[in-house]
C-alpha cells in the first residue's frame, strides 16, 4: 500500500494495529481454534473418548441407523463418531470457516470509500477477518459445552459427530438412562444427516447460506459511539492510543456492532428451511422413539425444556431459531399429515419440494402447489 493510500498515515498506533490485522490469515484462525477449544472445556484438561463409550455408540448406532430407515425412506449415515468438546468445536470451525472466509471478504468490501476518507471505517475494515475468526470461535466453543450431535449446528457435514461427554452430563443432570439419551440422539442424528445428505436440500441450504452470507454489511462506523477525538485535538498519542484501546475493548467485546444487519427476505427462507427439517426430524424421533426407549416421554420432556431455556441466538450465523419459529415447523408437519399421511413428507424432498415462507404457514397450499402442472 502506498502512503498516501494508508488511512492510517500520520497516527501511528493505528497503523500498528493495522500491521497486526494485516498478518497471516492462517494465525488468525489458529486463535479462533484455541479459543474455541478453551471455551468447550472450560480451560479444564479433556480426556479422550473412552473406548466402552466408543464401542456402545456404535452398537447404539445400528440400531437408530435400521429404524430411521425404515421411517424416512433415505440413505441413512453408516456410523456415528463420538468426539471430545473440543474435537466437536474444531469440527464444527472448519465446518462454518469456508462461510466466514465469505462473511470477512463481504465486511471488508468498502465500495463508498469510505476508509480513504475516515482512519476508523477503514480501521473496522481491517478488523473483520479478527473479528469475524474470533466470532466464529467463540460461537463453536460456546455450542461444544452444550452440543449433542451436529443437529446443533444444521450445515451439511460428511461425518457425523456425537459429543459424548454431554450427553452423560444431561442424563445425569435429568436422572435418565445414558443408553437411552444417546439411542435418542443417535436416531436424530441419523435422521438429521440423512435429510441434508439429500441433494435438493443440501443444494437449497447451501445457497440460502451463501445469500445469508452476501446479505450483511459492515456497520456504519458513526453508528459505533466511538467516543474518539481527533488526532489533530489531542497533543498526547499515548492518550489517543488509550482511549482507542478502550474502544476497541468495546467493539470486540460485542461483534454484532461490526456485523451489521442482514436482509430480512433471505433470512426467512433459511429459517423456514431450518424450521421444517427440524420439525421433520422431531417427528421422526416421535416414531422411532417410543419402540426403543422405555422411557421416551420423559426424555422427550427433558429435551423440550432444555430446548426452551437454551439461547439459540446466533446459533447458525445470525438466524434465531425462536419458538415461534419451532411451532411453526411443528404445525407444517403436522398440517401435510392430517392432509395427505406421512407418505405426504416424502414430497419436500422432490425437486422444488420445499415450502416457502408463506407455505409453512399454510400446508395445504404447498400440497396444491405440488399437484400442479409442470409447463
Amino acid at each position: 500500500m502506498a502512503d498516501d493510500d494508508d488511512p492510517f498515515k500520520g497516527i501511528p498506533f493505528l497503523g500498528d494495529i493495522a500491521s497486526i490485522l494485516g498478518g497471516n490469515e492462517e494465525q488468525l484462525w489458529e486463535g479462533a481454534r484455541q479459543a474455541a477449544n478453551q471455551l468447550a472445556t472450560g480451560g479444564k484438561p479433556e480426556h479422550n473418548v473412552d473406548p466402552v463409550e466408543r464401542h456402545r455408540l456404535s452398537e447404539i448406532s445400528r440400531v437408530a441407523e435400521l429404524h430411521v430407515a425404515h421411517v424416512t425412506g433415505l440413505q441413512v449415515a453408516p456410523h456415528l463418531e463420538p468426539v471430545t468438546r473440543s474435537g466437536w468445536a474444531t469440527s464444527a470451525l472448519e465446518t462454518i470457516r469456508p462461510l466466514m472466509d465469505r462473511l470477512s471478504e463481504r465486511l471488508r468490501d468498502d465500495p463508498a470509500g469510505s476508509g480513504a476518507q475516515d482512519p476508523f471505517a477503514g480501521l473496522l475494515a481491517m478488523m473483520s477477518p479478527m473479528t469475524v475468526a474470533m466470532t466464529a470461535g467463540m460461537m463453536a466453543g460456546q455450542l461444544a459445552t452444550s452440543a449433542f450431535g451436529n443437529s446443533d449446528l444444521m450445515i451439511p457435514r460428511e461425518h457425523v459427530h456425537i459429543v459424548t461427554a454431554n450427553i452423560a452430563e444431561f442424563a445425569n443432570e435429568w436422572s435418565l438412562d445414558v443408553d437411552d439419551v444417546m439411542l435418542w440422539v443417535a436416531i436424530r442424528e441419523h435422521t438429521t444427516h440423512a435429510v441434508l445428505s439429500v441433494p435438493e436440500v443440501r443444494a437449497e441450504l447451501h445457497s440460502l447460506l451463501l445469500g445469508h452470507i452476501d446479505g450483511f454489511r459492515r456497520g456504519d462506523p458513526m453508528n459505533l459511539d466511538l467516543e474518539l477525538p481527533s488526532p489533530d485535538d489531542v497533543g498526547d498519542p499515548q492518550q489517543l492510543q488509550a482511549q482507542l484501546g478502550e474502544q476497541l475493548q468495546r467493539i470486540f467485546g460485542n461483534p454484532e456492532l461490526l456485523l451489521g444487519v442482514t436482509r430480512d427476505e433471505g433470512q426467512s427462507h433459511l429459517e423456514t428451511l431450518i424450521c421444517v427439517v427440524t420439525a421433520y426430524v422431531d417427528d421422526v424421533v416421535a416414531q422411532a422413539g417410543p419402540r426403543l426407549i422405555g422411557g421416551f416421554g420423559a426424555l422427550s420432556e427433558a429435551v423440550r425444556r432444555q430446548v426452551r431455556g437454551a439461547d439459540y441466538a446466533d446459533r447458525l450465523l445470525g438466524v434465531r431459531l425462536t419458538a415461534e419459529a419451532r411451532e411453526r415447523g411443528d404445525s407444517f408437519i403436522a398440517g401435510v399429515i392430517e392432509r395427505a399421511g406421512r407418505e405426504g413428507l416424502a414430497r419436500l424432498f422432490e425437486p422444488g419440494g420445499l415450502p416457502t415462507p408463506n407455505e409453512l404457514v399454510a400446508p395445504g397450499l404447498w400440497l396444491a402447489r405440488l399437484d400442479l402442472p409442470l409447463d
